[in-house]
């Protein structure tokens, strides 16, 4: 069998520039060349030290359905649909999440060690960002 590496994830929005600066601002993504398309924008994002996986920021066909509809609490995230990342100042980032007025949901594994912050993006997707100590996996 083939192994697989992960290239990217994909997020369509109706406004590109917002949601890519949302993940710029708030994630600290780094905006990469991305290829120029008739008839809708795109923003191609790379966490620093990531190069091999893209965040894909795609204008949404207004053809199609929204895919999730904002709104939800963040403590329902856990177990829905999200995106999870580590940092290493877990209390600098949730104090910059709470600044900006974000909903949060935050809890601790079983473990006690490893904190969570759950909470959603302009377009409603689900986010994660977990404590992480060096070693920590």
């Amino acid at each position: 069998m083939a192994t697989l590496q992960l290239n990217h994830i994909a997020r369509e929005t109706a406004d590109v520039r917002g949601l890519a600066a949302f993940y710029e601002e708030v994630l600290g993504f780094e905006r990469v060349p991305a290829p120029t398309y008739s008839g809708f924008q795109v923003a191609w994002l790379r966490l620093p030290g990531t190069p091999d996986v893209a965040l894909h920021i795609i204008e949404r066909d207004p053809a199609t359905a929204v895919a999730s509809s904002p709104g939800a609490p963040p403590d329902q995230l856990p177990r829905k649909h999200h995106l999870a990342f580590s940092v290493a100042d877990y209390d600098g980032f949730v104090t910059v999440l709470r600044t900006r007025g974000t909903d949060v949901f935050e809890k601790t594994q079983p473990d006690g060690r490893t904190r969570q912050v759950f909470f959603f993006d302009p377009d409603g997707n689900g986010l994660e960002v977990t404590s992480s100590s060096p070693g920590d996996k």
